[in-house]
């Protein structure tokens, strides 16, 4: 997990989370639901979201727990927590509580949550296996948790068209499945082995499949490439010529996925499960 509290970043990284907020809704929904699902989240309960983002699936847990139940979503972005604030508020949902922290360091209450989930945030971990033994100890005996990962790159055009096309102008880092990046335990299997691991029981995993609606390849060009946007990293040594270029060749790709007046781009996520 990267961290983004430096001002100017974090403000920049928050605006572009308020501009595409819809579309990233429309995207991740599918994902939401399954990790309420396996988490078995249901009325009254505590539950803790690692990594909570602008509140997702935060505030959507928020509505299935009810006004008796509290949901704790974390962040190391405050401008992200700002907009999650926001939105918790606009929906009447003051049982839902956000703070700026780093999960690798805040205190966290012996047996005090129901449900842990964490989307799309320990991927970028150094220590993976620590974190698990930490939220474990914070769940109560046969408490729930439910992780995700990227799938791999070759089953998400979302990524693979666009670096693809970074790739023909530059370098790209190693995105390995071994290591904190984009495509940790992007493996199948991996991370219900890091849960087995940490001591989980039960433990299983699948794939889920989603969709990002765009307008058009330059709408979703800028999705993917605004400041803390999933591809940003890997343009920002790239000239201004160099990045046109690149946002034409994805458009011009993804036309294989227009479906009538909008593209309809597919990605794949990693969802596993377990209980302590």
């Amino acid at each position: 997990m990267t961290d983004e509290r430096d001002g100017g970043e974090s403000q920049s990284v928050a605006q572009s989370w308020r501009r595409w907020e819809p579309m990233f809704q429309s995207f991740s929904w599918p994902l939401a639901l399954r990790m309420a699902a396996v988490g078995e989240v249901g009325s009254g309960q505590r539950v803790l979201d690692v990594g909570c983002g602008i509140g997702d699936p935060t505030l959507q847990v928020a509505v299935l727990v009810g006004p008796h139940g509290h949901v704790l979503g974390l962040d190391i972005v405050e401008g992200k927590i700002a907009i999650a604030r926001e939105r918790a508020a606009t929906l009447g949902l003051g049982h839902a509580e956000f703070r700026v922290e780093d999960v690798t360091a805040v205190a966290l209450p012996e047996a005090g949550f129901d449900v842990v989930l964490g989307r799309w945030s320990l991927i970028y971990l150094d220590d993976v296996a620590g974190v698990l033994d930490r939220l474990r100890a914070a769940l109560v005996p046969g408490g729930r948790i439910a992780i995700t990962a990227w799938a791999p790159p070759e089953a998400s055009p979302c990524f693979s068209v666009p670096l693809e096309a970074i790739a023909r102008v530059r370098r790209l880092p190693p995105l390995g499945a071994d290591q904190p990046g984009l495509f940790h335990l992007s493996t199948d299997g991996a991370l219900a082995r890091a849960l087995v691991g940490a001591g989980f029981q039960t433990v299983g995993q699948e794939r889920v499949v989603l969709s990002q609606l765009a307008q058009d390849g330059a709408e979703f060009w800028r999705l993917m490439t605004d400041p803390g946007a999933p591809l940003a990293p890997f343009i920002e040594d790239l000239a201004p010529a160099q990045v046109g270029a690149v946002a034409a060749d994805v458009a011009a790709r993804l036309e294989r996925y227009r479906a009538g007046d909008v593209l309809r781009v597919p990605a794949q996520a990693q969802l596993a499960w377990g209980r302590a």
